[in-house]
């Protein structure tokens, strides 16, 4: 499970992004430059920092690697069947909130 929030043209520009695993939670705020995980609930935050980025840089660089896969300098990030999966996601996750009940993805 996860979540993630993206405020790029507004004020304040956050991004956070938030992954619940099998063993714990990940999270990362690119406006404050860190990771942070947490492994039980009754557990501190621990934090490492990491280098700053410019506010475009992840979608510049994004653009990028597509347009190197596209002329074919690079394989892709992910595979078709992986793309295809990430679409029905997206659909489903549309779908229910529209309709407001849980959706299936095969």
């Amino acid at each position: 499970m996860g979540t993630y929030t993206l405020n790029q043209h507004q004020a304040p520009n956050e991004t956070t992004i938030t992954a619940v695993c099998e063993r714990g939670t990940a999270r990362f705020e690119m406006h404050r430059t860190r990771w942070l995980w947490m492994e039980k609930p009754e557990q501190d935050w621990q934090e490492e920092s990491c280098g700053p980025l410019e506010r475009d840089e992840l979608f510049v660089r994004q653009a990028n690697d597509f347009l190197d896969a596209a002329e074919g300098k690079r394989p892709p990030g992910c595979s078709l069947a992986e793309g295809v999966q990430t679409l029905k996601v997206n659909l489903a996750v549309m779908a229910a909130a529209e309709r407001g009940m849980w959706e299936t993805v095969s």
